[in-house]
């Protein structure tokens, strides 16, 4: 079995987009919280789907966008534009938290009983019970496009390229990626950052358009990953989609990625042994692998379901 096919048999879809992305609407993020998956997006629309792939519209009583969702075993949060943060603790009723700013916030990461958000123009908000949080700022270029954390410390990126790194959520180191590298890799607009217990992932895009794949082990030097993949025929290819979506699959030590155009690339730790298949005419721009299934979402609120071998 050749490796699209071997990939693809991962993938139940459930929901197929099957046509162009119409921007009638679409998710953003999808967590794992009291058995079931929940997916924000657009309108303030939050799904709790099932692990058989069964959605129910759950009535958050917002209507801004929502970009970005967090859970543990305790609270489910998601948060968005204009300030906007929930909370729920059943996944049923949500409440609106005091984020004490109007900016839209881009990513949520959580750390050592400690809830960060990065959001736009720098701004960071901390909170301990995610319910009330307070907000101060780091002197990035650009917006707070995204945050993540490990067991060590928790890290983030601007959509101007800057990377951010605290252990304690409140002190911040600054690295200007682009002013940095300069001369060594392509001048790049961060779109996500996803940080396992061993490596780090950050994407985003170049300048000229093209995606960019760095990885790191401790955060502070960065290598650039190349987009490519082998495919039926076992001629290397190279991606030039915009990467949108990342997760990390403990089991087998990778990440895996989500693109516009509807693709799906896995990044084992040997750069020869990435799999890449085409699963929707629409872009994808989330996905999360717990319990040992991957679920991604994206255009058309189309949800792609499968238990991982």
């Amino acid at each position: 079995m050749n490796t699209v096919t071997t990939l693809l048999c991962w993938l139940s879809v459930l929901f197929p987009a099957g046509h162009p992305p119409s921007h009638s609407g679409w998710y953003s993020d999808i967590v794992f919280f009291k058995g079931g998956y929940f997916a924000v997006g657009t309108d303030g629309r939050i799904d709790r789907i099932s692990p058989s792939g069964e959605k129910m519209r759950v009535d958050s009583s917002c209507r801004y966008e929502l970009r970005c969702a967090l859970s543990n075993d305790e609270i489910l949060l998601a948060a968005g534009d204009h300030g906007t943060i929930l909370f729920s603790f059943d996944g049923r009723s949500f409440y609106r938290a005091k984020s004490g700013t109007e900016k839209t916030i881009n990513g949520i990461a959580s750390k050592d009983g400690l809830f960060i958000a990065g959001a736009d123009s720098g701004t960071i908000l901390a909170s301990i019970d995610g319910k009330t949080w307070n907000s101060f700022s780091v002197a990035v270029r650009g917006n707070i496009a995204s945050v993540s954390a490990n067991p060590s410390f928790f890290i983030g990126v601007s959509d101007s390229g800057d990377i951010i790194k605290s252990v304690d959520g409140r002190n911040w180191k600054l690295q200007h990626f682009n002013k940095e590298y300069n001369g060594y890799i392509k001048y790049t607009k961060f779109r996500k950052i996803v940080a396992s217990p061993y490596s780090i992932i950050i994407i985003g895009t170049h300048d000229d358009g093209s995606p960019s794949i760095l990885t790191s082990s401790l955060g502070n030097v960065w290598a650039e990953r190349a987009p490519i993949y082998k495919d039926d025929r076992g001629a290397v290819q190279s991606l030039t989609a915009t990467p949108n979506g990342i997760t990390y699959d403990p089991d087998r030590d990778q990440f895996v990625l989500v693109w516009d155009n509807g693709g799906l690339l896995t990044l084992p730790s040997c750069p020869e042994c990435s799999k890449y298949a085409k699963i929707s005419e629409a872009d994808l721009h989330a996905l999360i692998c717990t319990n040992n299934s991957l679920v991604i979402v994206g255009d058309e609120y189309s949800v792609f379901t499968e238990r991982l071998n």
